[in-house]
């Protein structure tokens, strides 16, 4: 690690970059122990550390493995000069394409953020006067976006519950809290289908379209949205779907499927 004490570094900011260095020298997963070890830090300030990485969605934890490794919201910081794991494809690349395709509608990239939220980790916004709104960096509940409900569908049955019972406890308006029972009978039609619709129920007005993208094997899962106004998506849907299902398939001969356990 640098030395802190040469300049007026902050501790905690020196400390997190010198995190994501190791991940670029040893460029693998890696346990809290092995960390504060070539860090040279305590192991108790590695783990509290390593936690709010995860929290912030700058790493990803494998508690099957109980390693670290950096999340794709890393890769984007720099995404200008670096490549994403998808051969010569960068997912910024695939989001423009995507707008250009789709007659510039509004293009999002999300994951999950804490245990219940969905982060927008990056937006093309719509090219139409009237537009889908979303911001990079916006968190919202899982239940109540169609990027959420991708996610969702890749999780147990018994997962979900808890996520949904989580996203109505804190949700102050009765009408928007949802059934468990009916949102479960929608995961299994996205299982089913392959894709999520919002079709207005979670934002009035809007529908957005969303997809899993095919990311490496034991890699936090993404999604990938096109939004914008229910009559206009409506008038080009199934030519929505088939670009979506079309551009996302050639990632996934390198990704490999996905299990879902129910």
């Amino acid at each position: 690690m640098p030395n802190a004490n040469k300049t007026a570094i902050v501790k905690s900011a020196m400390r997190s970059f010198a995190v994501l260095e190791f991940f670029r020298e040893r460029k693998r997963a890696a346990s809290v122990t092995e960390i504060a070890s070539a860090l040279e830090m305590p192991q108790s300030s590695t783990s509290v550390l390593l936690r709010s990485l995860v929290e912030l969605n700058y790493l990803e934890y494998d508690r099957r493995t109980r390693r670290f490794i950096p999340s794709y919201r890393v890769n984007l910081l720099g995404d200008w000069i670096r490549r994403s794991p998808f051969r010569d494809t960068k997912l910024t690349d695939l989001m423009e394409e995507l707008w250009t395709a789709t007659g510039g509608e509004t293009v999002m990239l999300g994951q999950q953020a804490g245990a219940a939220g969905m982060r927008y980790l990056h937006v093309v916004p719509g090219g139409n006067q009237l537009q889908f709104i979303a911001n990079a960096g916006q968190i919202r509940p899982m239940v109540r976006t169609a990027l959420g409900h991708v996610l969702l569908s890749q999780m147990p049955n018994t997962k979900i519950r808890g996520i949904i019972r989580r996203n109505n406890a804190e949700e102050p308006s009765q009408s928007a809290r949802v059934r468990e029972a009916a949102f479960l009978e929608e995961v299994e039609r996205i299982r089913r289908r392959g894709f999520s619709e919002s079709s207005g129920r979670t934002t009035p007005g809007a529908n957005t379209i969303g997809m899993l993208v095919p990311l490496p094997k034991r890699r936090a899962p993404l999604a990938i949205g096109i939004g914008g106004p229910i009559e206009r998506i409506a008038a080009k849907r199934e030519q929505i779907i088939e670009v979506m299902q079309s551009r996302l398939k050639e990632l996934t001969d390198v990704a490999g499927p996905r299990v879902v356990e129910k």
